[in-house]
């Protein structure tokens, strides 16, 4: 019997781990990170308390693009907000109201001045390789 449930429980751990790569395209520099928050409700993304926070260097960037892959995520629904910190003090910085630095969203370009709802750019991880599109605005 014991050898029946190593094995269960192994598939169930392949199975349920994905990956997800990132497409970032529009970045207009070279300079500082890219800066990734990955939510999973309204509520978090109206409290601004993510799930968690990447930060990937822009090294691997041509033309504009990076790409981004993250192993092991787990099932479930997303939604990313990207900050390209151009500056890399780790917040958005603004001029007189409007943000200094771009800004971008998984599957969905913002194209208004408050907050987008979550249900805009929410994904769902569910057993498969997912891959994301998000362009950076700049205003």
């Amino acid at each position: 019997m014991k050898t029946f449930i190593l094995p269960l429980f192994l598939v169930s751990i392949i199975s349920y781990s994905q990956t997800l790569t990132i497409n970032i395209t529009g970045i207009r520099s070279s300079s500082g990170s890219m800066v990734m928050a990955f939510y999973n409700t309204q509520e978090s993304f109206d409290k601004e308390k993510p799930l968690y926070i990447k930060k990937a260097t822009k090294t691997g960037m041509k033309n504009g693009t990076l790409s981004i892959t993250y192993e092991g995520m787990k099932s479930g629904i997303y939604g990313i907000a990207i900050l390209d910190d151009e500056n890399n003090n780790d917040k958005m910085d603004y001029g007189l109201f409007l943000p200094k630095e771009g800004f971008g969203f998984s599957g969905y370009y913002h194209t208004g001045l408050s907050k987008p709802p979550f249900s805009k750019f929410s994904f769902t991880i569910k057993n498969d390789n997912k891959t994301i599109e998000i362009k950076v605005r700049y205003l």
